[in-house]
């Protein structure tokens, strides 16, 4: 549930919702060549997309860091969907958490 109520007060659970759907989806190749496989990529793009930052760097071009901000990020996400999907929802559920209380505080009303 996305949503968790105790008493008055509501949450949003971004993180538990991840968790139980990460769960059920790892616990189906969890082990298996196919994890291996997606960690091996996701290093692969993490080393191609620094060492072609580096080489355009060096060959006097613009080393433009779109692209490296993008590679970069879809790897990660290949790596470590244990860690850095639960860490960056954990951060925007408090974001969102704080801002509802805000919300609350401000027009005197609670969920």
């Amino acid at each position: 549930m996305l949503i968790h109520t105790a008493g008055t007060s509501s949450t949003l659970d971004l993180k538990g919702a991840w968790s139980t759907f990460w769960q059920k989806v790892s616990g189906s190749y969890e082990g298996s060549a196919v994890e291996t496989t997606v960690t091996i990529v996701g290093v692969a793009l993490i080393a191609w997309s620094i060492l072609k930052f580096f080489w355009d760097k060096r060959r006097g071009g613009g080393a433009r860091q779109s692209p490296i901000w993008w590679t970069l990020a879809l790897g990660g996400l290949m790596i470590g969907p244990n860690f850095l999907i639960p860490a960056i929802l954990t951060a925007l559920q408090l974001v969102i958490n704080a801002a509802v209380k805000l919300l609350q505080s401000i027009s005197g009303t609670s969920a």
